[in-house]
């Protein structure tokens, strides 16, 4: 019966130890990743036109 319990366990507590580092290291990765492609969708400039123009604002 001991061995069958040792055969569903899919990982030891020492294995997710030693890969709890490089969890962290990626959420970190994946965070600062992506605060930088918000930021920079938060700061975009509509393009620019001439004045007269079809694409610019109308005027009121």
């Amino acid at each position: 019966m001991d061995q069958a319990s040792q055969r569903k366990k899919s990982f030891s507590r020492r294995t997710f130890l030693k890969g709890l580092p490089i969890g962290i290291i990626g959420a970190a990765a994946i965070s600062i990743v992506g605060s930088r492609m918000m930021a920079s969708a938060l700061n975009r400039r509509p393009p620019s036109s001439k004045k007269g123009s079809i694409f610019s604002p109308k005027d009121v």
